[in-house]
């Protein structure tokens, strides 16, 4: 499995190119996984058409990439279906819900370098570990200058490749079938949860300023 940025349409009509951040999977047949959740004026410009047509004029160059579809099967690879993201796909644990039925396994592949040394590498990784754990799947994760490693379905790190250096990572992983508790759910039961203690938060204080107001003490004349 490769990350790769891949151009489709026809090379002599530049207008009508289409890019994709994606990751090509070469097993016993080419599989493609393009990139969902694309990142704000790092992959594309959220602009009005007007913005757009001032830079064509002003000969600014820029390129959207094109965002993948939002249900795509895993990628077949070394006799596993692998449930893929790219980047910081893997901070939205719900995305991953449409294909884990059909996946056995989960890769990440991102590029962390633009992060140097500071903590957002490894933020970046306790996001990965944490998707593991939610989806019950181990993890490969390919990160250029960030942290690559595998890591279990409970969230731990089985391996962890030396960082800052082009090194050969090998492990093992067990492909896992099943759905856990969080994937028949997803995010209704926290969301379900945070409504209701914000409406009772809200209860609470309009009954406190209620009170507040019933008990003020007579004035005399």
């Amino acid at each position: 499995m490769l990350g790769v940025l891949r151009a489709q349409g026809q090379a002599d009509q530049p207008a009508a190119q289409r890019y994709y951040n994606s990751v090509l999977a070469l097993d016993e047949t080419v599989s493609w996984y393009d990139k969902h959740h694309l990142v704000p004026f790092a992959e594309f410009f959220p602009v009005p058409h007007f913005v757009r047509a001032w830079m064509r004029l002003m000969s600014l160059p820029y390129s959207d990439f094109t965002p993948g579809a939002a249900d795509q099967p895993p990628l077949p690879a070394a006799h596993l279906k692998l449930g893929t993201t790219v980047c910081y796909e893997d901070a939205y644990g719900s995305s991953m819900l449409r294909v884990l039925s059909r996946a056995d396994a989960l890769v990440n592949v991102t590029n962390d370098a633009w992060f140097g040394h500071s903590s957002a590498r490894h933020q970046h990784f306790q996001i990965a570990r944490m998707r593991a754990l939610e989806e019950g799947r181990y993890m490969v994760r390919a990160a250029n200058d960030g942290i690559s490693a595998v890591i279990g379905p409970h969230g731990e790190v089985i391996a962890r490749a030396q960082e800052f250096r082009a090194v050969a990572l090998v492990s093992s992983i067990v492909p896992y079938a099943g759905l856990p508790p969080y994937a028949h759910v997803g995010n209704w039961l926290v969301m379900s949860l945070g409504a209701l203690a914000l409406a009772y938060g809200l209860w609470v204080r309009n009954d406190r300023d209620r009170r507040g107001k019933g008990c003020r003490p007579a004035v005399r004349d």
